[in-house]
């Protein structure tokens, strides 16, 4: 009984943090489908940290520079600014994340190899 009222309080405070807007959300991959996201998340008022291993990307982000078409750089630039989202290519902050959105391309590479193999790689807990 104990651990169902552990879960139950975990529950509650995930579901308090995401009303409070103090959830710290990640988002895997900031292509043209993470960084909409991951900027909406972001406009909202929550910590966004985004992870992608294209370290041009991440560049970009700091910069308050966007990349995708339908993303203009001014948003990107006042949520950096205001610190609410940030990108890098490790995925150390995870650990922190209170939830995790993956947005990676789904198919393999011709060679079947892996897009995004931070996905795949063992991390240590």
């Amino acid at each position: 009984m104990a651990h169902l009222t552990t879960e139950v309080n975990y529950a509650q405070r995930l579901h308090q943090a995401f009303e409070e807007r103090s959830a710290r959300i990640a988002v895997m991959g900031l292509g043209y489908v993470g960084l909409p996201l991951a900027l909406a998340f972001a406009e909202a008022g929550f910590s966004v940290y985004g992870v992608d291993p294209d370290l041009a990307k991440c560049r970009a982000i700091a910069r308050g520079e966007s990349y995708v078409g339908d993303v203009s750089s001014e948003r990107v630039a006042e949520v950096v600014r205001e610190g609410r989202l940030h990108a890098q290519p490790a995925p150390d902050v995870l650990a922190q994340a209170d939830a995790v959105i993956i947005c990676v391309p789904t198919p393999l590479s011709k060679p079947k190899t892996q897009i995004f193999p931070i996905l795949f790689r063992r991390q240590k807990a």
